[in-house]
């Protein structure tokens, strides 16, 4: 038996990168998988790639800082797919800027995707999930911080102001939903510097020349290279599965040591 047989999977920002990945993994064991963003020709052709390869997904475009957006979503998928069981809300945006130069533009639309994109998430998802047996395998939510949720910066500190407000914001929703006597849990996995092309856009404005780049992944971490997006996928798939049935309010840090100095 595959590890998440059976359950029904939405995964925002799953078009690429780290949520492309953790589509394909969920599919891979089992899961239908509803792939969530606002890369429409990305999006439909890895939810195609996964149906061809005799998964199960579908694409929806999705602006998760809207409201409507994400009940239409949600409604969409449990209508074409089931009882929503697992929500990665994964989507997110990052910036490079020191705080007396960041615009409060730049600052609202940041706090839009990081932290009202995974509040709406887990709002609707919560107001779906409630109604499972309590006798069932729980529902999963499974929020995407980062190692700047555990550590500051001095160069992205409202990046790190959202991503520890999601690491915060999971616990308190794990509390919260176990109070309420739900069957749901909640965790957060916090990714260090991983291949993405999040990260490439990082580096693009870092002004290190392509040696220098090399050097700088060679000794970000303690395993002297980035993350590539199956590392993360396979931490979100646990926390997905029956394998986490113990885990709620948890962070699981999957960075290559980055934060153990």
């Amino acid at each position: 038996m595959n590890r998440v047989d059976g359950k029904i999977a939405l995964v925002t920002g799953g078009a690429r990168g780290i949520g492309g990945e953790t589509a394909r993994r969920l599919a891979q064991g089992g899961a239908s998988v509803a792939i969530t963003d606002l890369l429409e020709t990305e999006g439909k052709a890895l939810a195609g790639e996964i149906v061809e390869s005799g998964g199960n997904a579908i694409f929806l475009t999705h602006d998760v800082t809207r409201e409507d957006a994400w009940q239409q979503v949600v409604a969409e998928t449990e209508q074409r797919l089931g009882q929503l069981d697992i929500l990665v809300n994964n989507a997110g945006v990052w910036s490079r800027g020191v705080i007396e130069e960041t615009s409060v533009e730049d600052f609202d639309r940041i706090c839009a995707v990081n932290l009202k994109g995974v509040f709406l998430g887990t709002k609707h998802a919560i107001g779906t999930m409630k109604n499972r047996p309590p006798d069932a395998d729980s529902a999963s939510i499974i929020n995407l911080s980062s190692t700047a949720g555990l550590v500051g910066s001095a160069t992205s500190a409202v990046y790190s102001m959202t991503k520890g407000g999601v690491r915060l914001f999971t616990k308190s929703t794990a509390i919260e939903v176990r109070a309420r006597g739900y069957n749901i849990r909640c965790n957060s996995v916090h990714p260090g510097a991983t291949e993405s092309p999040m990260q490439d856009d990082i580096l693009a404005t870092s002004n290190m020349s392509p040696d220098e780049i090399i050097a700088f992944k060679a000794t970000r971490n303690l395993l002297g290279r980035y993350g590539e997006p199956i590392d993360i996928a396979k931490a979100i798939m646990f926390l997905a599965s029956n394998d986490s049935a113990f885990m709620t309010g948890s962070e699981v840090v999957v960075d290559g040591g980055y934060t153990a100095r």
